[in-house]
């Protein structure tokens, strides 16, 4: 008994481990994006899928790389709608640098997320190499926007074949997502569970007028709900979309006002306006809260 008891310890302790992560931001780079929707790096490919993913797993194409100087982390890159005629051009190039040591120009919306957590991952400490497409991170360049000098932009758009999660399914499971956030003079360290569901499919209602963001990108409060239910309560109120500049919802969400609505499709990534401002409260004994996160637009529809 005393044996079976010892196994089941240390099981649990494992499956823990394995569905928990700590993840140490640099305060500076946090000031730095919390206004940003992206982010440019010099990005070295370690291993690329042989194909994208088919259209019904959501046709991306998984890139595993580093990039030391922009993002200091294990981190994966991600072209979406990968199988499009348009995005050939780019594959080309990220195959022709896989393995090779070479760094490359990439653009694309950041994103911390807890959906592939290490157990402990500092930033700007010493990345190796990845040793596949997905090892674990907690940090992505997800959806590229540009490789090299092939521009992505015209990526964003609903993936042909592909069933988003729906709404109520991923909100509550966002909502219900805790994160405890300790910090010190130069870093905030994020502790967390694992948490996945993207690319959901929801209705947003804003709240005023997007904002400009540092990069030309936009940033709008919303309430979400579930489009087969608009008439019910909100299942998230005052979410921060994200709209990458020169994408079609960009271009959708421009001169828009408060009570416009959306038909959506957008990823979840960590909201870091909220982390820097409970950073700045929570000092090192650390504060517990509901995670906070936003939404990046990859595809909108006005409704009419």
């Amino acid at each position: 008994m005393r044996r079976i008891a010892w196994v089941a310890v240390v099981l649990f302790s494992t499956l823990q481990l394995a569905t928990a992560g700590i993840l140490i931001l640099k305060l500076a780079w946090v000031e730095e994006f919390k206004n940003r929707a992206t982010i440019d790096a010099n990005f070295i490919v370690d291993h690329a899928r042989k194909t994208p993913n088919s259209p019904a797993e959501d046709g991306d194409m998984h890139v595993s790389g580093r990039a030391a100087r922009e993002v200091g982390l294990p981190m994966v890159a991600e072209v979406v709608n990968a199988r499009s005629p348009d995005e050939i051009a780019a594959l080309i190039l990220i195959r022709d640098r896989e393995g090779k040591n070479v760094a490359m120009p990439i653009s694309g919306a950041w994103r911390v997320w807890f959906e592939h957590p290490g157990e402990r991952q500092v930033q700007f400490e010493k990345v190796d190499p990845a040793e596949n497409t997905n090892p674990d991170h907690n940090f992505e360049i997800h959806p590229l926007t540009k490789v090299g000098d092939q521009l992505l932009l015209k990526s964003f758009h609903v993936i042909q074949g592909f069933a988003p999660k729906t709404a109520k399914a991923a909100f509550e499971v966002y909502n219900k997502q805790e994160i405890l956030i300790r910090a010190t003079k130069t870093a905030v360290t994020l502790d967390a569970k694992r948490v996945g569901f993207n690319y959901v499919a929801f209705r947003m209602r804003l709240i005023g007028k997007p904002k400009k963001l540092k990069d030309d990108g936009l940033a709008v409060l919303a309430d979400v709900h579930d489009p087969k239910a608009v008439d019910e309560d909100p299942l998230a109120s005052k979410i921060r979309m994200i709209f990458v500049a020169q994408t079609k919802p960009w271009g959708l969400v421009q001169g828009k006002d408060d009570g416009d609505e959306f038909d959506a499709i957008g990823i979840p990534r960590v909201d870091l306006t909220q982390i820097a401002s409970f950073a700045a409260n929570a000092g090192s004994a650390g504060v517990r809260r509901k995670l906070p996160y936003e939404m990046i637009i990859v595809d909108a529809q006005p409704v009419q």
